[in-house]
C-alpha cells in the first residue's frame, strides 16, 4: 500500500483536485484507492463530495490527523488495510498540517507493509503572497518536504505571476517538480497523474 499526502492550505483545491487526481488513477492504472479527509470545517462536506465520486472515505473530524491525532492516524491506516486492502491510500490533511509529520508518524506503522510514502503539496495561485506571507513557517515545511509542488488556480493570473510563484519556490526546493494547474478546468492535471504514477 502506497500513501500520497495532498496537502495544502484551506481552500487551495485540495478536494478538487484530489478527485480529478483519483478517478485519473484509477482510470490509468486500475489502483484500488482509499482517501483519508481531515480539513477542519469542511470535512462533512468533503466527504460527502467524494463519496458521490465512488470513492471510499474515512473521516477524522477532531483535530489533525498529524497532530493531536497520531496514534488514530495509525489505528485508521491499519483498519484500512486490513479491511480493504487498497493499493494507494491517499491522505488530505488539514490545511495548516506539516505532510512531513505523517511521514514521520508512519515510521511507527508496524502493522503491515507500507510502500513509498509521498507528499504533494497544493498551493493556490489567487492568493500565494497573501499566504505566503501570513503562513509562511508552515508553508515553506510543506514545500521542502514535497516531491512535487502544483499552483492550482493558474486561470486566476497570468503567466508571469506564475513564472515569479515558481521562481519563490524553487528557492525553498530547488528539485522538486512544480506544475500550474487549474483543478476546476483539468488544466496540467493530467501532467500531475503523470508525475505522480511514475514517481
Amino acid at each position: 500500500m502506497d500513501i500520497l499526502v495532498v496537502a495544502g492550505f484551506l481552500g487551495s483545491g485540495k478536494t478538487t483536485l484530489v478527485i480529478s487526481i483519483i478517478e485519473r488513477i484509477i482510470e490509468r492504472t486500475g489502483k484500488k484507492v482509499v482517501v483519508i479527509v481531515n480539513d477542519f470545517g469542511t470535512v462533512g462536506i468533503d466527504g460527502k463530495v467524494m463519496t458521490k465520486y465512488g470513492l471510499q472515505v474515512m473521516e477524522l473530524a477532531s483535530g489533525c490527523i498529524c497532530c493531536t491525532l497520531g496514534a488514530d492516524l495509525l489505528h485508521t491506516v491499519e483498519e484500512i488495510q486490513d479491511n480493504i486492502a487498497p493499493d494507494l491510500l491517499v491522505i488530505e490533511p488539514t490545511g495548516v498540517a506539516d505532510p512531513d509529520a505523517i511521514v514521520q508518524a508512519m515510521a511507527h506503522y508496524e502493522k503491515g507493509e507500507i510502500g513509498t510514502i509521498r507528499s504533494a503539496v497544493i498551493v493556490d495561485a489567487s492568493r500565494f503572497d497573501v499566504i505566503m506571507k501570513a503562513l509562511n513557517r508552515p508553508l515553506t515545511a510543506q514545500i521542502r518536504s514535497a516531491f512535487l509542488v502544483l499552483i492550482n488556480k493558474m486561470d486566476t493570473v497570468d503567466g508571469s505571476e506564475i513564472a515569479r510563484m515558481e521562481g519563490l519556490l524553487r528557492d525553498l526546493n530547488p528539485t522538486v517538480p512544480i506544475i500550474p494547474i487549474s483543478a476546476t478546468e483539468g488544466t496540467n492535471v493530467d501532467q500531475a497523474v503523470e508525475v505522480m504514477v511514475r514517481a
